[in-house]
């Protein structure tokens, strides 16, 4: 019987040399029929030619034009691999040295599954090691469970690619959230087994947490709009669709306040209010940051209003000039 093979797709743009660590993770994996595949979103660092000069033909490199976001990179690298297995790592992450043998293995043990297989993800402390060996590790039918808790990380799951082709890959209107609505659409249709080893370190050196903010308040509700049009989801969810709602608008509120968007932040909530019926906890403390949001905005405007004026841009505000001796 062939080996199966297996591609990770690094989606990567002006991570140099961050993603060398990344490639290096699966140039080294313990299961040979292993191929990287490295997808530049139009860096502007030289990202491209240092891959090709350290790394040569041991990775498939494709280079996109312009820089369209994550989605549309992994979609790219998942359409242009040839592997029957695909999975993911982000380009500041790594895998450990068994990530894809593990993973894969769930497949080799039952030839007739054919859902998704995935493991533990670690930020690589001692106590986050403590808390992944008593981590719950749904199997089956896992929807609910993961729109309850989402349990598996976008680099700990593998599935073969003919799967990933037929449900819809990566919404590449997403910037935020993409991997949690891929999940939800792959486990409305598909069984999850869990491998019950670390196959993913995520490194916590991406952005500021005040720009992840601003792109998910920017992208707003759209993630839950993809869901919401999707039949499949919807049947299998039924009434507890609600969940989901509650979940992502509770998500969006946050990423408003967060970001200082006091006036949006007022508006959504008074108009979500409802679907927190039932939920005291959840309902007080969107009271506390509505109350919150109007302090921070007032003095937001306090603030502003002591900032000293450039007398040259100020116009009437500038002192008048001493008039000329004659």
């Amino acid at each position: 019987m062939p080996t199966p093979t297996v591609a990770v797709i690094i989606p990567t743009y002006n991570r140099w040399p961050l993603v060398a660590r990344a490639i290096e993770s699966v140039l080294a994996q313990s299961h040979a029929a292993t191929e990287c595949v490295v997808v530049d979103d139009g860096s502007t660092d030289g990202t491209p030619g240092h891959v090709r000069a350290q790394f040569g033909e041991r990775v498939r490199r494709i280079v996109l034009p312009q820089n369209g976001e994550k989605s549309a990179a992994r979609n790219a690298g998942i359409r242009a691999a040839t592997a029957e297995y695909v999975c993911m790592l982000d380009s500041d992450d790594e895998l450990p040295r068994h990530s894809v043998r593990d993973r894969l293995g769930v497949f080799l043990r039952d030839p007739a599954f054919n859902g998704v297989a995935y493991g533990f993800t670690s930020l690589g402390t001692d106590a986050d090691e403590a808390r992944r060996a008593g981590q719950a590790a749904p199997e089956g039918d896992v929807l609910l469970a993961y729109i309850r808790h989402p349990f598996v990380h976008n680099n700990a799951f593998l599935l073969s690619r003919p799967n990933m082709l037929q449900h819809g890959m990566y919404h590449e209107r997403l910037t935020h959230r993409e991997d949690k609505e891929l999940l939800i659409r792959l486990a409305a249709s598909l069984d999850f087994r869990c491998c019950g080893t670390l196959v993913n370190r995520f490194h916590a050196v991406r952005g500021s947490a005040r720009m992840n903010y601003r792109k998910a308040a920017a992208q707003g509700l759209l993630m839950l709009e993809s869901l919401r049009a999707n039949p499949r989801v919807r049947e299998r969810l039924g009434a507890n669709f609600r969940l989901l709602e509650q979940a992502e608008v509770w998500e969006h509120l946050r990423d408003l306040y967060k970001v200082g968007r006091f006036a949006d932040y007022r508006a959504a909530c008074a108009r979500s209010w409802a679907l927190f019926a039932g939920r005291g906890k959840l309902r007080r403390r969107l009271l506390r940051r509505w109350i919150g949001s109007w302090v921070l905005q007032a003095l937001a405007v306090g603030q502003a209003d002591r900032v000293p004026q450039n007398p040259a841009a100020a116009g009437a505000l500038a002192p008048p000039s001493k008039p000329d001796r004659e």
